[in-house]
C-alpha cells in the first residue's frame, strides 16, 4: 500500500526493556494501573496500536480466500491525499468498521502487554518508468473515500493516469509498480470524497450552505485520518497464500510502522518479521551471558542486604524494654560494616555455577504474539467480519517498522515449523514457551525435541512446559528426569511439579542421590509435596542410606508429610539424626525436632547445637530447649539456665553470644555475671558494649566501663551477690 502526500510523517521507535537478575522481585501496584486492594486491572493504551502506527490492517485467511480490514494514517492536506492499493486477483471494496481494531488491540494488549516492533534501517529504492493503458474496472464511493479498481499495462499510464484524477505520483518510482503490472495485480486507488460527509453523514460539503458545518465535517475527517481512526476499507479477493501489499509503500521513501492482526485456521507468521525477533533476542541472550558476574554479584549484595537488616532489627531490639515499642531508646552502638561482617560470619556464598539461572526474555511476546482465538471475546469483529463465526481460528499480531530498503510483499507461513527450527538454539525455550499453546502440530515438534541427541532442544522442551500444567507429556517428562543433562533433569523436576504423577516418585527420590544441590533441593520439595503418608515407612526406611544427603532429605520428606498429623516414629529417628556423623543431617533433624512441638526430648540431647555458629541452628535450639521449659511462643527470653547459655557464650558467631546476653539478663544469677566477666573483653566491640550494659542491669552499679574495675567489684561481691531479675518488663 501506498499512499501519497507530501506531510506523510512516520517515525522511527526503539522498545527499551530492563533485564531481570534472576531475583525474586516483589511488584507494586501504581494507582493508575490497580484497585486500592492491589488487584491489577487492564488499562488500554490506545494510541499505542490505534493511533501511532503509519497503516494498520486486519487479514483473515481461508482457503484460498482473503479479507483485508486496512486503515492508514495520513497527516497532510486532505487535497493530496492518494491512496494505492495492489491485490493479486479482482478484489471487492467496501467500507469496514474501527471496531475490530478496538477489540483486537485491547484483546492482545491483555495478553502480551504492550509491546512494539522493531525498527529497521534506513534506506532509499531504485525505479524506471513505461507507460500503457490503464482499465477502469469500478469507481464508486466508501465512506469517505472515492475508490476506483484498476489494471494497468504499464507504470508510465498508471502515473498518467493517477495524476489526472489528482494523485502524486513520485518521480522515477516506476520499478516497484511494473513489478505488480508484471504479475498481473490489480490496483485500487482511494482518496477522500471532498464533497461527502464523513460516511455517517448524508450531506455533501458542495451542497451545504453553511460554511461552518462544511468546515466542521472537512475537519472531522483530518482528525480521524491524522489520528488512524477514519474507517477502513474493507477488500476482499481470492489468493492461494496470504499476504498484505507492503512493497507499494516504498515509493513514498520514509519509514512506515506497520500493525498486523493476522487471523487464520493455523497460526502463522511473517519470516522477515519473526527473523527481526530472533535477531533482537540473541542479541539479548549475549548480553545476559556477558553479564552473569555481574548478577552474581548483585545476587551476593541481595542476601547480604536482607541478612544485615534482620540483624539490624535483631540488635535494636537488644535494648528494648517494651515489646510493643518499635522505637529505639538508645543510640546505636554498631555501623552497617558491623552488621555485614556479623551476617559473613554464617553466610555461604551462593554457587558459582547456577543451575536454575536460565534466559527468559520479557516474556515469549518478544519472540512472536500469537494465540487461540476465542469468539466469544470479540463480538465486535464477529459482527464486522462475520467469517470468523466459523470454526477456530489463530491470532498473530505483527508490528514492525519498515524501511524503504526492507519493505517487501510480507507472506505468511505456518508458525509451529518455524518455531521448531528455534528449539536447538539458545533462545529456544522461548520458541517452547510458544509451542506449549499452538495445539496438537505444536505438540508432535515439541515430542521431537524431547527425543532429540541435542541436549538444548530437550532442555528448551521442558522449559516450554514449565507454563503448561498438563500431564500429556508424562511419559517423555519421564525419561527427561533421568537425562544426563544436570540443567535438563532440574528442569524436568520443575514441570514435574506443575504436574505430579505417581509414576515419577521412584525416578525422583533417585535424584535424591543427585550430585547437583539445586537437584536435590528441587526432588526434595517435590517429594514433600506430593508423597502420601502412607510412605512415612519408606522413608524412615532410607535413614540407613549412606549417602548423608539422602538420609537429611528422607527425614525432612517424612516429618512434611505427617504435618497435620505429626508422627512419633519419625520423632523418634530424628533423635537417633541428632548424633549423625554428618553435620548437615544433625541440623536437618534439629529442624524437623523442632517442628514436631508436641514430643519432648532429653534437654542434653539439644545442648550441643548451641555451639553452632550457624544463627537459625542455634536459634532452634534455643527454640526447643525454651519449649521444654514450658516457656510460651511470645516470651522472647527465659527457659535456659546460666549453665546451658554458657555454651552459647563461646560461640564463635556474635550473633548466638548477643542471644546469650540477653538470657544472663533475664536470670541476674551470680554464674551469669561469672559468664558476662570475660566478655567485657570480647573481639567484637557490639558484644563488650551490651556485656557492660547487661552487667549494670544486674547489679544496678553505675561502674565505667573497664573491665578491672568490674573484676574487682565481683571479687568484693560475689559471695553477698543476691539473685534479682533485672528491671523492666520481663523480655
Amino acid at each position: 500500500m501506498w499512499v501519497g502526500g507530501n506531510k506523510v510523517d512516520c517515525v522511527l521507535r526503539w522498545l527499551r526493556r530492563n533485564r531481570g537478575l534472576g531475583l525474586l522481585l516483589f511488584l507494586t501496584c501504581f494507582a493508575s494501573d490497580a484497585l486500592a486492594d492491589g488487584c491489577f486491572v487492564f488499562k488500554w493504551d490506545k494510541k499505542i496500536d490505534i493511533n501511532e502506527p503509519t497503516q494498520k490492517a486486519i487479514v483473515v485467511f481461508d482457503s484460498g480466500h482473503e479479507e483485508i480490514l486496512l486503515q492508514v494514517k495520513y497527516e497532510g492536506p486532505l487535497e493530496e491525499f492518494g491512496w494505492l492499493i495492489p491485490t493479486p486477483a479482482l478484489p471487492k471494496v467496501e467500507k469496514g468498521s474501527m471496531e475490530p481494531f478496538y477489540e483486537l488491540s485491547q484483546l492482545t494488549q491483555r495478553r502480551f502487554g504492550r509491546t512494539r516492533g522493531i525498527a529497521g534501517t534506513k534506506g532509499m529504492e531504485a525505479s524506471r518508468g513505461g507507460h500503457e493503458d490503464v482499465e477502469v474496472i469500478e469507481t464508486k464511493t466508501v465512506g469517505a473515500y472515492e475508490v476506483t479498481v484498476l489494471s494497468a499495462q504499464d507504470s508510465g499510464s498508471l502515473a498518467r493516469w493517477l495524476a489526472a484524477h489528482d494523485y502524486t505520483f513520485p518521480e522515477g518510482k516506476s520499478e516497484i509498480v511494473d513489478e505488480y503490472i508484471r504479475r498481473g495485480w490489480y490496483f485500487i486507488a482511494a482518496k477522500i470524497q471532498l464533497n461527502a460527509g464523513l460516511g455517517f453523514k448524508t450531506f455533501a460539503l458542495s451542497e451545504t450552505k453553511n460554511p461552518q458545518s462544511r468546515t466542521s465535517a472537512r475537519q472531522a475527517i483530518q482528525s480521524k485520518l491524522s489520528g488512524g481512526e477514519l474507517h477502513p476499507l474493507l477488500i476482499t479477493f481470492d489468493t492461494p497464500k496470504p499476504l498484505f501489499p507492503l512493497k507499494i509503500s516504498a515509493i513514498g521513501g520514509k519509514p512506515s510502522e506497520v500493525s498486523l492482526y493476522l487471523i487464520a485456521k493455523e497460526p502463522l507468521l511473517e519470516q522477515f518479521i519473526f527473523g527481526k525477533a530472533i535477531e533482537n533476542l540473541e542479541q539479548q541472550y549475549r548480553q545476559w551471558e556477558q553479564e552473569k558476574p555481574q548478577r552474581q554479584k548483585q545476587r551476593e549484595t541481595a542476601m547480604q542486604s536482607t541478612g544485615t537488616i534482620g540483624i539490624g532489627m535483631s540488635l535494636d531490639s537488644f535494648y528494648r524494654t517494651n515489646r510493643s515499642d518499635m522505637r529505639a531508646n538508645y543510640a546505636r552502638d554498631y555501623s552497617k560494616e558491623d552488621l555485614i561482617r556479623i551476617g559473613n560470619e554464617a553466610r555461604t556464598p551462593p554457587p558459582s555455577n547456577n543451575l536454575g539461572e536460565t534466559f527468559y526474555p520479557s516474556g515469549p511476546e518478544e519472540m512472536l504474539q500469537v494465540m487461540r482465538l476465542s469468539s466469544e471475546k470479540i463480538p465486535k469483529s464477529l459482527k464486522a467480519l462475520p467469517r470468523l463465526k466459523e470454526g477456530n481460528w489463530y491470532l498473530t499480531k505483527l508490528v514492525h517498522t519498515f524501511t524503504p530498503l526492507e519493505m517487501h510483499d510480507l507472506t505468511f507461513e505456518p508458525t509451529v515449523p518455524a518455531l521448531a527450527e528455534v528449539l536447538s538454539r539458545n533462545i529456544g525455550g522461548t520458541a517452547a514457551q510458544i509451542l506449549v499453546e499452538l495445539g496438537p502440530d505444536a505438540d508432535k515438534a515439541l515430542r521431537r525435541a524431547f527425543r532429540s541427541k541435542d541436549s538444548t532442544e530437550r532442555l528448551n522442551a521442558a522449559i516450554g512446559l514449565e507454563r503448561r500444567q498438563s500431564k500429556e507429556f508424562s511419559d517423555e517428562l519421564a525419561k527427561l528426569l533421568k537425562d544426563g543433562t544436570p540443567v535438563v533433569r532440574l528442569h524436568a523436576l520443575r514441570v514435574a511439579e506443575l504436574a505430579p504423577d505417581a509414576r515419577f516418585a521412584d525416578t525422583i527420590v533417585g535424584l535424591l542421590h543427585d550430585s547437583s544441590d539445586e537437584i536435590r533441593q528441587e526432588a526434595s520439595g517435590y517429594l514433600s509435596n506430593h508423597e502420601n503418608i502412607k510412605r512415612t515407612s519408606f522413608y524412615l526406611g532410607l535413614l540407613n542410606d549412606p549417602d548423608p544427603n539422602v538420609r537429611a532429605a528422607s527425614i525432612w520428606i517424612a516429618c512434611w508429610i505427617n504435618k497435620f498429623k505429626g508422627s512419633h516414629d519419625v520423632f523418634v529417628r530424628a533423635r537417633r539424626l541428632l548424633k549423625d556423623p554428618n553435620e548437615g543431617v544433625r541440623e536437618v533433624a534439629l529442624r524437623v525436632v523442632y517442628q514436631l512441638r508436641d514430643e519432648e526430648i532429653p534437654r542434653e540431647e539439644i545442648l550441643p547445637f548451641l555451639g553452632s555458629p550457624k544463627p537459625v541452628v542455634s536459634g532452634m535450639a534455643i527454640g526447643i530447649l525454651r519449649r521444654g521449659a514450658g516457656m510460651g511462643r511470645f516470651e522472647e527470653t527465659g527457659g535456659l539456665s546460666s549453665a546451658e547459655v554458657a555454651r552459647l557464650m563461646t560461640n564463635s558467631a556474635t550473633m548466638p553470644r548477643l542471644s546469650g546476653l540477653k538470657f544472663l539478663e533475664y536470670n541476674a544469677d551470680a554464674q551469669a555475671v561469672e559468664i558476662i566477666l570475660p566478655l567485657l573483653s570480647d573481639t567484637n566491640t557490639i558484644v563488650r558494649n551490651r556485656a557492660f550494659a547487661v552487667l549494670r542491669k544486674i547489679s544496678q552499679e553505675k561502674i565505667p566501663d573497664d573491665p578491672e574495675k568490674w573484676k574487682a567489684w565481683w571479687s568484693v561481691n560475689k559471695a553477698s551477690f543476691a539473685t534479682h531479675p533485672a528491671p523492666g518488663e520481663r523480655p
